[in-house]
């Protein structure tokens, strides 16, 4: 299989997971909301960003280590077998101290955001890391190996699995059979991930050695991780401190319809960072420019065109959906889109500094945004509450965007066409406008995306690229 068809049919196969999965998934949201109402479902989304936080500092970088040294000793079985062997050793160690420290705890943190129903719900999720982080390090080794179907497979099962767990147990057990299904599904997936990887013989020789690669490389990616976690939670902390867990859980209804456009971006990261690491061992500096200006673009094309349809349809989608209750998210949701649309061109090559070896900008640049969305935060949702987190985590991404620009430019000469990403943006802005002002008229919206995806099509997209499309369409099927 040619690079390129190897390239489209990963992303294929992975972005169709994480659209099953993020299908399953999505209905937990709706469960709570409908049933139990926003507050509810702002505990269920603290407990989970908690979780998320604690996962981060759980795995210490070992994820994104392990696909690095898997993909750069490609060629070498007995040094990826080493790596291999290291990164589930210490996963295992690192799961159990996550989990004591959760469960420890789970008491304080309920009082600190001033949700008692905070304690019982942590202590029943600690259970579930030690799982939680074998399955990152276990699905970054399929990852480096370019597993992309096993993982995908994978993904798909995981989300299931989640999915039967909450109709079981929810019903009697409403949040707490939520939050227990996590962990069940946590264990069944770690089951399913040691079967299907076919690693051959493990070989824990030179695990110290190994081992300090593996977090020396880690750590470093670790502190961009957990800056990023700031990025990516700050507001629904800061929300939890300043306001409510009603707040918390109308403004996570945006985040959650928001977030999901990085579906695409976050698919194609997952087989860029190893090309990229890749490619640049071997000095082919080209073919990662020319990676970087493909992902940036249809990147750019599907995520200004899923604003657009937010933008149109996303207050119909949320009452209808979620219930009345949750309209008032639809101002905040285009707060956050304009963040999302523009930090979410760069997500797809988002691994770019960690693959060319310049670790310290991983996080030096993720630094400066979270400082920029802390500040904000404070300083915005006491006086404008959702609202006020929205245009702080937006800014904060906006700022993050412009920094890697600036650094791809400077480190690999890689130059945009500014000109085509404006274009694009002037247009779906222009539609967006003449909709708003013309009271939402929903017949006016659908006509605006028919228009704007011809235009895209016929103009904004290059012909040898709509060849070679549609020639790997006919050659797949």
């Amino acid at each position: 299989m040619s690079e390129l068809k190897k390239f489209i049919s990963d992303i294929g196969v992975t972005f169709f997971a994480s659209a099953v999965s993020m299908l399953l998934g999505f209905p937990l949201s709706i469960l709570i909301g409908r049933y139990l109402g926003a507050g509810d479902l702002g505990l269920y989304r603290m407990v989970n960003t908690i979780f998320g936080i604690l996962i981060l500092f759980g795995t210490v970088g070992l994820p994104a280590a392990a696909i690095k040294y898997v993909a750069e000793f490609s060629g070498n079985r007995r040094k990826q077998e080493e790596f291999i062997s290291s990164s589930i050793i210490n996963s295992l160690v690192l799961g159990i101290l996550a989990l004591s420290l959760m469960y420890l705890s789970a008491g304080f943190l309920a009082d600190f955001f001033n949700m008692p129903g905070l304690d019982d719900l942590l202590k029943i999720l600690a259970f579930s890391l030690p799982f939680a982080i074998l399955n990152s390090v276990l699905f970054g080794l399929l990852t480096g190996f370019r597993e992309m179907k096993k993982q995908a497979a994978v993904t798909i099962a995981n989300g299931i699995f989640l999915l039967l767990g909450t109709f079981l147990l929810f019903f009697r057990y409403e949040v707490k059979g939520t939050v227990a299904a996590i962990v069940i599904s946590s264990f069944i997936t770690t089951i399913t991930l040691l079967y299907v990887h076919k690693w051959g013989k493990l070989s824990p020789a030179n695990y110290l050695a190994t081992s300090r690669e593996l977090f020396s490389f880690g750590s470093k990616t670790f502190i961009s991780n957990a800056i990023n976690i700031v990025n990516y939670q700050a507001d629904v902390l800061m929300i939890g401190y300043f306001l409510s867990a009603t707040d918390v859980g109308v403004y996570s209804v945006a985040v959650i319809l928001g977030k999901i456009l990085w579906m695409l971006p976050d698919t194609i990261q997952k087989i860029t960072y190893p090309m990229i690491s890749e490619y640049y061992a071997k000095g082919k500096k080209k073919e990662i420019e020319m990676l970087v200006d493909k992902c940036m673009k249809y990147s750019y094309l599907f995520l200004i065109f899923s604003s657009t349809f937010l933008v149109f349809f996303g207050k119909e989608i949320l009452t209808l959906i979620y219930g009345n209750e949750f309209g008032k998210a639809y101002f905040p949701l285009i707060i956050l889109l304009i963040g999302i649309l523009f930090y979410g061109t760069t997500k797809s090559i988002g691994s770019i500094f960690a693959g060319i070896g310049k670790v310290q900008l991983v996080y030096r640049i993720p630094l400066v945004s979270a400082i920029i969305n802390i500040i904000l935060n404070a300083l915005l949702i006491p006086v404008y509450g959702i609202a006020g987190a929205a245009f702080a985590t937006s800014f904060s991404l906006i700022i993050s965007m412009g920094l890697m620009i600036h650094y791809m430019k400077m480190l690999l000469g890689i130059s945009f066409d500014t000109q085509w990403y404006f274009g694009i943006f002037g247009i779906s802005s222009l539609l967006s406008i003449i909709y708003l002002m013309s009271s939402s008229n929903l017949l006016l919206g659908l006509i605006s995306m028919i228009l704007q995806a011809v235009i895209f099509f016929k103009y904004y997209i290059h012909s040898e690229d709509k060849q070679k499309i549609v020639l790997f369409c006919k050659q797949t099927l």
